[in-house]
């Protein structure tokens, strides 16, 4: 993958910062693409970002053996991105599947309708129209996608506090956990969106109603393809269906835009699967010394631990342990969680 956003210098250095005591990330000479952070007892290397990625690949260089004695922990690797020469020498692979992903593959596609016409039938097409018209005849409302140098530090803290409001709202109604909830993630992504849209490997779209955000969404962007990571809206407005027009507006936006592939990432969902035209696995690599009894031993433990947390996944038992963790942090009273309008002066858009 060219210009990988997740192996960039701001995304390595702010992770870094964040969750590995700003320590230098490991590079090594057999695997091109890719940094790693040592484990603190074992003679285990996982990819710098952990499991914050959202898709990862890497070349192994086959004159080089600088993997001896020593495992490598890759999170994310999606089954499309091709993967050459996975073994080398007494370098090893085990290959786990984790979560589904879908994507949009937009590249035979002049036009968004083109695509929607492929994909929906002409009673759903009738319906996005409506969402849209609904929507525009009810309110002031205005689509931004911010990416490169077209947002100001301003417009981003502003755009940001009503993220992380309209998150806070979401959860709690659907009284889940979500990790990014927590002070030390969410002080994390506010660091690391800013810098990375001024750079062109990220991108924040909003819509807005007046000036108040309504539907926020955070990308990370490659050179062809568009990750979609981060989305929440306003659920007052749920009749119009933001989600939908949130994702036909990205679409739209990425066809013409010349990139090919917008990445619906990891997450069985409905909607997902009923947008996509094509579905993957993201798999977990797990590289190894085959010569090494440590090295051969980790690497197999780490294969079950990982099996056996998908086949938990698969009976859904995440939904119940997202449940329990939210009712052990406490529900809050939901008129106190009731987000009113936002009475900061909003910056110019």
């Amino acid at each position: 993958m060219k210009t990988n956003p997740f192996t960039s210098k701001e995304f390595t250095s702010i992770w870094s910062k964040h969750f590995n005591h700003s320590k230098l990330p490991i590079s090594f000479k057999f695997a091109e693409g890719i940094s790693f952070v040592k484990n603190k007892y074992l003679p285990l290397y996982v990819n710098t970002g952990k499991n914050l990625t959202n898709g990862l690949s890497y070349r192994l260089n086959e004159n080089e053996n600088d993997y001896k004695n020593k495992v490598f922990f890759i999170y994310d690797i999606p089954e499309y991105i091709n993967q050459s020469n996975l073994e080398t020498g007494s370098l090893k692979l085990k290959s786990v599947k984790q979560y589904k992903g879908y994507l949009a593959n937009l590249e035979n596609y002049s036009d968004l309708q083109n695509y929607i016409a492929d994909n929906f039938s002409s009673r759903s097409r009738k319906a996005f129209k409506k969402y849209i018209k609904k929507l525009e005849e009810g309110f002031n409302i205005n689509y931004k996608m911010y990416y490169g140098n077209n947002i100001t530090k301003e417009q981003y803290d502003f755009i940001f506090d009503n993220f992380n409001r309209l998150f806070k709202k979401r959860y709690t109604e659907k009284q889940i956990n979500n990790h990014f909830l927590t002070k030390k993630k969410w002080n994390y992504l506010k660091e690391l969106c800013y810098p990375m849209i001024l750079s062109k490997k990220a991108s924040l779209f909003v819509i807005f109603d007046e000036d108040t955000p309504i539907n926020i969404s955070v990308n990370y962007m490659a050179s062809n393809i568009v990750f979609g990571a981060l989305t929440v809206f306003n659920t007052d407005y749920s009749k119009f269906n933001l989600g939908f027009i949130d994702i036909m507006k990205h679409l739209e936006w990425c066809i013409e835009n010349n990139f090919q592939t917008f990445d619906f990432s990891k997450g069985d969902f409905e909607y997902k699967k009923r947008w996509s035209n094509k579905a993957y696995s993201f798999d977990y690599h797990i590289l190894y010394d085959s010569n090494s009894v440590i090295s051969s031993s980790i690497a197999s433990f780490l294969s079950i631990y990982f099996k056996l947390k998908q086949y938990l996944r698969d009976k859904n038992i995440h939904e119940v342990f997202h449940r329990v963790l939210f009712n052990l942090k406490g529900k809050k009273n939901k008129s106190k969680n009731k987000i009113k309008s936002i009475k900061l002066i909003p910056p110019k858009q």
